[in-house]
């Protein structure tokens, strides 16, 4: 499945990047000069989000700096293949072969939220290419807790799998309530219209 949003270029001044690898169609982003003085940047986003969190950064820095923002499967603009599992190795997997594919060397690694684990897994399986690691909001507990067990639990109940699937509860709850500043409407559209059905939102 594929997903037919553009976004707004006032927003969002990119142009679209496509990978073909062999669990799907991914897009990205890769703004500013494979010249520039800085290393690459490789930015991995959260759930539910996908390159769009990174605009202003990727504005901000890509004079300098060579920015790549990658949606995984299941999220923004790539594909929703059917058959993928939409799991932190898998989403790993995909992203590193990514690396790989635009040869990447000597590069940054930024991942918020679902990203810390991505980018993580992805540099560890690459040490000798990575210069630094950058980690916000994310997450590194051990699966195996109960806490963690019982978080997993609740998150893929029945209840909450209904408001999470059928009822956009990840965008139209979470993304408001995690965000300091007040989103305007538009850029709350952005991340709805990603994730415009149940068939959508797979991979969250």
């Amino acid at each position: 499945m594929n997903v037919d949003f553009a976004p707004d270029p006032a927003l969002y001044p990119f142009a679209s990047h496509w990978f073909d690898s062999a669990w799907g169609r991914v897009h990205y982003v890769d703004e500013g000069s494979t010249t520039a003085k800085g290393p690459p940047i490789l930015f991995c986003h959260g759930n539910p989000t996908w390159s769009f969190l990174y605009r202003d950064i990727v504005i901000a820095l890509r004079d300098h700096f060579r920015c790549i923002a990658v949606d995984y499967l299941g999220f923004g603009l790539s594909e929703r293949p059917p058959g993928f599992g939409y799991t932190i190795d898998e989403h790993a997997r995909v992203v590193g072969a990514l690396v790989d594919h635009l040869g990447l060397d000597g590069y940054l690694t930024m991942g918020q939220d679902w990203g810390g684990p991505i980018s993580m897994a992805v540099a560890a399986a690459r040490a000798d290419r990575v210069r630094g690691v950058i980690l916000g909001n994310t997450w590194f507990w051990p699966s195996d807790t109960l806490r963690m067990k019982a978080f997993s639990k609740v998150m893929s109940s029945p209840p909450l799998q209904y408001a999470i699937l059928q009822r956009n509860f990840f965008v139209e709850r979470l993304i408001p309530a995690g965000t300091a500043s007040k989103l305007s409407p538009t850029v709350i559209e952005h991340y709805r219209s990603v994730q415009p059905s149940a068939a959508a939102r797979v991979g969250v």
